[in-house]
């Protein structure tokens, strides 16, 4: 590894992997058995944990932490002072906006889009380009389906699935094990029980 791309204020473990064309900032940290891809920019202070893996031209945040085992695939971005969870997995140009936190063992699939301080919990898992709206609060084990997408500020009870191209309005709240149907549209702060099926 050559130093040039590598801040003289970042700390990387001796077991770390860095490609030499990937760019550490300043104060970024790199833990024991992290891989850093080709190309791929680490962000002043963030922090790579345990065994975490980032992929090729993809981009850490300032600020931001990719926790144990967690993997952020090729060309994603985790904005400024995201969280991803340990074992959660990040696919191809996926992107999670600023102050999100993604749980445990999350994943997000190829070329989806997480907004700016979302939540999802344990076990979420947003398919292929399916969006979520800023400042959702998305519960443990939420299925969103490829395509679908959530306004701002929508609430999802736990266990709760979201079909294939669904459109979520703004400040919906949906209860726990809901079932929304593929191509269902629900309108902005509609309101779905818990065990409730539409669509």
């Amino acid at each position: 590894m050559t130093d040039n791309n590598v801040h003289p204020l970042a700390t990387i473990h001796p077991t770390a992997s860095v490609d030499p064309t990937a760019s550490v900032r300043e104060d970024a940290m790199i833990g024991p058995g992290a891989v850093v891809g080709p190309r791929a920019v680490i962000g002043p202070r963030a922090v790579l944990w345990r065994g975490a893996a980032v992929g090729e031209y993809a981009t850490v945040g300032e600020g931001a932490e990719v926790r144990a085992d967690a993997e952020v695939g090729p060309g994603a971005g985790v904005g400024t002072a995201a969280t991803v969870g340990a074992g959660s997995k990040l696919g191809v140009r996926v992107r999670v906006g600023d102050k999100a936190v993604l749980g445990e063992g999350v994943h997000v699939e190829e070329s989806a889009a997480v907004g700016n301080r979302v939540t999802l919990r344990r076990g979420v898992l947003v398919g292929k380009g399916a969006t979520v709206g800023d400042r959702a609060q998305i519960g443990n084990l939420v299925r969103i389906g490829p395509g679908a997408t959530l306004g701002i500020r929508v609430g999802i009870g736990a266990e709760s699935v979201i079909g294939s191209g669904a459109r979520i309005g703004n400040r919906t709240s949906i209860g726990r094990r809901a079932r929304v149907a593929a191509d269902a549209t629900l309108p902005a702060r509609a309101r779905v029980h818990d065990w409730e099926s539409v669509g």
